[in-house]
Formats: structure tokens, sequence, C-alpha cells
């Protein structure tokens, strides 16, 4: 049998075959030097005492060994048999040989046992007779590595040690350089409505308890045996893990820390490639340098994802066994951690596989049993323990998310009104808030809105839309739509900047009643400037109109011409009054509509039309709870003062004279009853104004019913301004009609 190639040699040959000789022959070279190094050899020594006896080469043979002179391995000595062993390959592909005793009278023995057989490994000792004998020979078993085999292993070591390194450091200079740039942990806030219905953009909005002593020991102890025994005294990152799943290209591979990097930060992704895990290693390590153990755990169990739309394990535990997880017993701890992995799929509710549920839970405990968490006794008792699981929460575990909505209602509180820091990493969050919210009227209002969209609005070119209704007398927002599809794109459109169009003509006219002017009164319908004359109304481009008709019918040289008379700043100045917020200029775009500004401060300016000229203080909130105070979610009745926020309402102004709002009221109910909003008129008493920008780019209709009490604003455009020259307000008029009939009924 040949002598195995040194691995300096082979190296050597690998060179020469990359670098030297004929090109075309570099090929046969290349896989010849390949062959070399991949090469194993395997022998066997036989030792007596401190002495190499002898050296066999094995192959794809049979070897025997024994006493006898014949055999491939001949052994001198008392106690040995004629044949004492064989040595041979199970099967010609396997890597390492096989021994087995041959009915030896003394036996073979591998670490002071005697065995029948043994798959040898390199390295392996094993004597030949009883090891109580002083003269007993010793058979070694060796077969290194290839020289590539080699070079893997330790490159891999290698790899491995410089991560550890790097890692250090990494987090050494990070707290060097004052810690971790990460400051600001959101804390969970969840947004019910006046019903208790939760409405939360992100549906399941998690409900933390107050401090991890909160949650039970038993449910920590379960979430640590299951998902990473060493949390406590590793880095925060899984090396092995992390490597592992980004070479196979697989999820997983990442512990705790590195969860919650996904769970708090949603640009780390949840996608399965190398650079996602790269950016969850980086705010992993901002998160250990950052927080402490003790933290980075409270912030798992606040927000780790449990199926079936809850979030956090207290939400968890309120679903399924209608208890605050501060309760948990063993066993419902060891059900909620053993969800983790696949959080739907080992529901209780999965009907394909009911019992998946509970043979995670005794996964679970096994585990902590095994980590010392649990004695036998312990584990009996618990696995024996029903999982008594509320049987409504697979019928209500689909929650309710009214997500436009609740962004607004997170902006609320975090403005000027409220001036909370949901994202203070010591104080944010852990707030029920109670919103205004109708849940009926949202309902239907995103339910119209839907089917108008790939309806009537589709076929003139129109594909997003935006709706706003409102209490008139006390500004609560009853409906909150701001846009067709928040999983494609949660752009809010009620707080986008368009243009209103026609709608912007009611300060016109505003400041035109507000200066006593009469509205019954003619005006010439020739052009100005580069307005074309009259085209909506009964007259001609030539005529005379009255500015009551002229707004009735959306005349835009009417507008012009009234403004001119009252004044472009006393327009601007009316806009301003009633909460226009956005850039004005005193032109004629200005005046028609052309500056951009907010669906949600039109719909709250007209508003004050209908609630008699007196100020219409818009709002979300209706209530706030801090769950850090109060004792529990189910006895929020019972909450301390201190743990609950009811908002001073705005002090009540009257904005416009009552004859002026009544007036405006009048002019807008003939746009209804006669002019361009007719498609409303299916609400008995609507009143409201249509608005059409230049190409049908924005369009829209705010209106109210005072006997309902409810006003609306609704836009539809597309939101890269594409031009819909079919559309028009009356289209946004019908809309709206069709959604008040259906709040009405």
């Amino acid at each position: 049998m040949p002598e195995p190639v040194a691995p300096g040699a082979a190296w050597s040959a690998l060179g020469r075959a990359l670098l030297t000789g004929p090109v075309a022959r570099r090929p046969e070279a290349l896989a010849t030097a390949l062959r070399i190094l991949r090469q194993r050899r395997a022998w066997l020594e036989l030792w007596q005492g401190d002495v190499c006896r002898q050296r066999l080469p094995l192959g794809d043979g049979r070897y025997r060994i024994g006493r006898d002179p014949q055999l491939e391995l001949p052994v001198d000595g008392s106690g040995i048999s004629r044949v004492h062993g064989i040595v041979e390959k199970q099967r010609p592909q396997a890597r390492d040989y096989r021994l087995e005793d041959f009915g030896s009278a003394n036996g073979i023995f591998w670490q002071d046992r005697r065995i029948r057989s043994i798959d040898l490994r390199h390295g392996d000792q094993l004597q030949l007779g009883s090891p109580l004998r002083a003269e007993a020979p010793t058979l070694r078993y060796c077969q290194p590595r290839s020289p590539l085999e080699q070079a893997i292993h330790w490159g891999g070591v290698g790899l491995l040690g410089g991560s550890a390194i790097a890692l250090s450091l990494l987090l050494a200079a990070t707290t060097i350089a004052g810690g971790s740039s990460i400051r600001a942990i959101g804390g969970p806030v969840r947004i019910v409505a006046d019903n208790g219905r939760q409405i939360d953009a992100a549906e399941g909005a998690p409900v933390a308890l107050p401090s991890l002593d909160a949650y039970p020991l038993q449910l920590r102890q379960a979430l640590m045996a299951s998902e990473e025994a060493r949390f406590g005294w590793n880095s925060g990152i899984d090396l092995f893990g992390t490597l592992r799943s980004a070479l196979r290209g697989t999820g997983g591979g990442s512990g705790l820390t590195q969860q919650v990097a996904r769970m708090y930060y949603p640009a780390v992704g949840n996608d399965v490639s190398v650079a996602r895990k790269l950016r969850e290693l980086g705010v992993a390590w901002q998160l250990e340098a950052g927080f402490s153990k003790n933290r980075i755990l409270k912030m798992y169990l606040d927000r780790a994802y449990l199926g079936l739309g809850t979030e956090g394990f207290e939400q968890a535990a309120q679903l399924y066994f209608r208890k605050s997880a501060r309760k948990l017993d063993v066993s419902e701890a060891a059900f909620l951690v053993g969800l983790l992995p696949n959080p739907n799929g080992y529901s209780p509710c999965n009907s394909k596989d009911p019992t998946a549920g509970r043979e995670r839970r005794n996964l679970v405990l096994r585990l902590m049993q095994q980590e010392g968490y649990l004695s036998d006794q312990q584990l009996i008792d618990a696995l024996r323990r029903p999982l008594n699981i509320d049987p409504s929460a697979c019928r209500e575990s689909t929650l309710i998310s009214y997500p436009y909505f609740s962004d607004y209602v997170v902006g609320e509180l975090e403005g000027r009104r409220f001036g909370l820091n949901l994202r203070d990493e010591q104080l944010g969050g852990n707030y029920q808030v109670v919103s205004t919210i109708d849940p009926r009227m949202q309902a239907i209002a995103q339910k119209q809105l839907g089917r108008f969209l790939q309806g009537p609005a589709a076929g003139v070119g129109l594909t997003q839309g935006a709706l706003i209704s409102l209490d008139v007398a006390t500004g609560e927002i009853l409906a909150y739509v701001g846009g067709g599809d928040y999983a494609r794109s949660s752009f809010d459109r009620v707080q986008a900047l368009r243009q209103p169009g026609s709608t912007f003509k009611l300060f016109t006219y505003l400041a035109a009643l507000t200066a006593d002017l009469d509205l019954n009164a003619t005006v010439s319908c020739a052009p100005l400037g580069y307005v074309a004359g009259c085209q909506h109304g009964p007259v001609g481009p030539t005529g005379t109109i009255s500015y009551a008709d002229g707004f009735a019918f959306s005349e835009n040289v009417v507008a012009l011409r009234l403004a001119e008379r009252v004044g472009l700043n006393r327009v601007i100045e009316q806009a301003r009054r009633l909460g226009i917020s956005t850039p004005l200029d005193s032109t004629y775009t200005m005046v028609l509509g052309g500056k951009e500004t907010y669906l949600y401060e039109l719909a709250r300016a007209y508003a004050v039309v209908a609630n008699g000229g007196g100020s219409v203080p818009m709002h979300g909130v209706r209530r706030i709870y801090d769950l850090g105070i109060c004792p529990s979610i189910d006895t929020l009745a019972q909450c301390p003062a201190s743990g609950v926020t009811t908002p001073i309402g705005e002090r009540s102004r009257q904005l416009l004279e009552p004859a002026v709002a009544a007036a405006m009221d009048r002019q807008l109910r003939r746009v209804v009853s006669e002019g361009t909003g007719r498609a409303a008129a299916g609400v008995a008493d609507a009143r409201g104004k249509t608005g059409t920008t230049n190409d049908g780019v924005d369009v829209l209709f705010i209106g109210y019913s005072p006997a309902m009490g409810i006003l609306t604003g609704i836009w539809m455009g597309n939101d890269d301004n594409t031009p819909a020259e079919a559309a028009s307000g009356a289209l946004v008029a019908d809309l709206w009609g069709r959604y008040m009939r259906a709040v009405a009924s």
C-alpha cells in the first residue's frame, strides 16, 4: 500500500497544477492534486507497552488479528486466540472500519469494558485480552483527516474563534464609546373602541406587565429551557445558530436578543437572507451593550408573537386561559412557550393537528426537567394536567383592526395634546387607550370605500380614497379610512397634502358673508384672466349669474370675482380661522383650491358651519389608562384616579356668527338639491360641496346631515397624481350618499 503523501507536498502539487505546466493539461493536473488532497489513509498499530511492534495499512479487504502467523496481523502473547478479531468496512463507501470479536477466549476491551464490536474512530485504543494483565497488547486505530479536511476543519475553528473575538471587541468598543446608540424602546399601546374591541394597527398590539417579576418564575424558566438556556451568561448572540442558518439559507438560529431585535426594530426585516442576519446582529450588539439581561428578557415577554393575533404573554394568557400571565401555572406557561416556534401551527385552533399544542407543551416540560427546574414528580404532575383552553379563543381570535385610525391615535398621543413619549425606554408605553371610533360606522366606511374603489372609481381610473367622519357637536372621529388597503400601503391619505379643488370655495363665500355681501347679487360669467367663463350653471359663459348660483354650480369665474371683491387676504384669514394650516398665498390658484391642504382640516372647517359656527375640536382619544398603575386590564373601572387620564375638552369658541353659519348652511344645501352635489341627495337633509381639480387628479365631497349630526369628508384620486379626466366631485358625492344612507339605516 503506498505511503500517504505529506500535506505540504499535496498542497505544493495543487499550487503547481494551478500555476505551472501547459494550460491544456491543467484541469487534469488539478483533478489529480485534489484527489491527493482528499486522500485518507487508515492503519492499525500493535503496541506492546511503549513499543510499536507492527503497523498494518488498511485498504478495502478483511483483516484478521490473532496468534496464527498466517493472519494479516499476527500477535504473539499469552491469552491471544488463534483468530482474536476481524477488522473490515461494513460497506465499501464507509469512511471508517469496524472491529468484531471473533469469539476470542479473553475478549477485546475498550475503555475497560469488554465489547463484542465497535465502529472505530481515529485514536481508538483497544486491549487484546484483559487490561488487568500488564502484558496485554494494545491495538491502535489511526485514520487522520485528509489534508483538505484538515484545512476545512481549522478554517472553521478559526472563523468561529475570530467571530467570537470580533464580537467581544465590538461589545467592548461599544461600551467604551459610551454604550448603545439605541436609547428608546417603544412601549406597547393598546387601542380599543368604546365597547372594548381592540382596533390597533398592528393586530394584537401587546399588553405588558409592569415588571419582569410580575411574570411568574415558571414562565421565565420555561422560556430559558426551551429557547436559550445560555441566555443568562452568553453575549446575546447565537454565533453557531446564526452561521448555520446563514449557510443553509433557513430561518431560525437566533438567540433571544436577536429575536428581540426583530420584534422591536422592523427595519431588521424577516426575510431569510445573510443581509437580514447581519442587520439583526448589529441591533443585537447594541441591545446587549445598552440594556441589562433582565430588561431584554422582559422585552421578549412583552412582545413575543404567540399566534391568533396575540403579541406578548399577557395578551396570550388572556386569550387562551382567560387569566393574567401573573397567574399561569407551570403547565400553562409551558404551553405558551411551546407555541413560539410556530404559533399558528401549534395552536389548539389548528384543526389539521389539534394535538400539536399539547405535544409542544410536553416537550417544554421535559426540557425544564432536564435543566433542573422540575423534579421527576413535578414533571409527571404537569404532563397529566389538562390544557383547559378557553373554548372562545378560536372564535374570537380574529382581531378587528382599524390601522389608519390607530396610527392617527398614536400621533395624537405623541402630539401637543398629550405629549407622551411612547419610545422612552423606561417610561414609554403600556397604556390602554379608549378611542372615539364607532365600530359600526368604521366597518361601513371600509366596506363602502373598498367596493367603490373596485367598481365606479376603477371605471374612471381612480385607485385610492380616504374618508373621515366627525360628530359635528363634539369633534369625535367616528370613522377614519386612510386608503384602500393598509397591507399594501400604510400611507394615510386623510393626512396627505392634496389639492382641495372647489371645496376651498367655502372660505371665499364665508368671507363674503362675514362682510355682509349679498350672495343674491349678480355677476358677469365672462372669462377672467386664464379662467374660462361659466360652464356648469343655467347660463352660458357670457351671461350673468348670482353668487349663490355660482356656488351651487361650482363656477370658478364667479368665485374669483367674489374673492376679488371681498379681498384675497380675507379669504386666507377665513381659512386660517377655521383651521387650515398649510401654506396659502394671494393668488387665483389659491381661491380655486390649487394649493394643497389636508382632508381632515377641510372636514373640520366644514364641521364648524354644521355646528352653527362653533369650534369643533377634532379628536380620536376618549380616555387613557396607565396599565403600570391599574391593577388589571379586566378591572379598569377600579383603576386609581392616578392611572386614568380623561382629556380636557377644548374650550368652545364661536368662530362664525350663527347667522353667517346659517347662511352658509343654506348655500351648501342648494349644492345638493340643485347643483353639482345632486348625487348625494339620497340623504334627505344633506349639505355639502364637491371639489374637482384639473383633469380629475383630485376629486372630493365634504358634507353633513344635521339630523344625523355627522359630517363626512371623502377624497379620491391616485397616489402618483395620474389624471382621471372622467372623474368629478359628483362621483364622490355618490359614494358619500351611499355611505351616509348605510350609516342612517
